[in-house]
């Protein structure tokens, strides 16, 4: 098995572009703080493989492929809902912020600018990328049943109008 990603990983982005070096391995969804907060599973593993490259003009960047399944809370019924993703992001890397803001953003072009580092946190760069893959509302693909209101045949219990013994009443003084 390969080792599990830890949160001390660091790498020199433009050192990994410039060699085309290539990082692989796994890390645990317990592992990244903020995105613990809101799994249900925290045993859920992404793979991961980032590798760097030079754009045509020269500048350095990275593609990161990620892989893997998150259980969230579903925003209907807040029972767990696994989220798959399955991600391949392309990122230049601007030296400053100031640098960032001035690389034109095209329609067509899916690649991230961010701020590179000599020493850029591995597991928060993809706990950040797995963060913005999840669905703003994640929900079942089906209708949710609320587990609690099933009967043994896991057949739904027909809804009881709470008024329904008022209408009785109007007539009884």
């Amino acid at each position: 098995m390969t080792e599990l990603l830890k949160s001390t990983d660091y790498v020199d982005v433009y050192r990994m572009s410039r060699d085309k070096r290539k990082i692989e391995g796994k890390v645990k969804v317990g592992d990244m703080k903020r995105l613990a907060e809101t799994a249900s599973n925290h045993d859920d593993i992404f793979d991961y493989v980032i590798t760097g490259m030079t754009g045509k003009l020269g500048w350095s960047g990275a593609i990161m492929e990620l892989h893997g399944k998150v259980a969230v809370p579903c925003n209907r019924c807040n029972n767990p809902v696994d989220v798959p993703i399955d991600r391949e992001v392309v990122f230049r890397f601007a030296k400053s912020e100031e640098e960032a803001d001035t690389i034109p953003i095209e329609e067509d072009d899916d690649t991230e600018v961010v701020v590179g580092s000599e020493k850029l946190n591995v597991m928060d760069w993809i706990e950040e990328e797995i963060i913005l893959s999840i669905p703003l509302v994640p929900s079942h693909d089906y209708a949710c049943l609320d587990k609690e209101k099933l009967n043994k045949d896991d057949e739904p219990l027909e809804k009881v109008n709470p008024f329904a013994k008022l209408k009785g009443m109007k007539f009884n003084k």
